[in-house]
């Protein structure tokens, strides 16, 4: 009975610890008056050796409105060099979906920048051949 008892309380301080040496990370966003929330999901840590990411650096866009959202992030200069594109996606109404934020994590700068806009004032939706 002794084991599972302090089983319990390492996960709960375990996780305690975990939570409060997280940092809040700094999504730029660009939403031009659309219902939409951004959210990180990858979480960086406070580490000894300075700050780490724990998981995969993706942001979940939810889309709380009745348009379609189409959103571009923003790339660092020397991430743009490796990208073949810039990447974009579209968020249908009333749903979310999960995108790898592209380029390396760096402390010192945001998250993540991202510029959302209606799908119908897109200019690649007004370019299809």
């Amino acid at each position: 009975m002794v084991k599972p008892s302090f089983a319990v309380c390492a996960a709960a301080l375990f996780c305690s610890a975990a939570f409060a040496q997280s940092q809040k990370v700094e999504i730029v966003t660009h939403l031009n008056g659309l219902d939409l929330v951004v959210e990180p999901m990858g979480v960086p840590l406070q580490t000894q050796n300075g700050p780490e990411l724990v998981g995969v650096r993706a942001v979940k866009v939810m889309n709380q409105s009745a348009q379609m959202a189409s959103c571009e992030f923003h790339m660092a200069p020397e991430d743009r060099t490796t990208a073949a594109t810039t990447p974009t996606f579209t968020v249908d109404p009333n749903s979310q979906v999960i995108e790898r934020v592209p380029g390396e994590y760096s402390p010192d700068r945001p998250y993540a920048e991202i510029t959302c806009k209606p799908a119908d004032a897109s200019p690649s939706a007004d370019s299809m051949d």
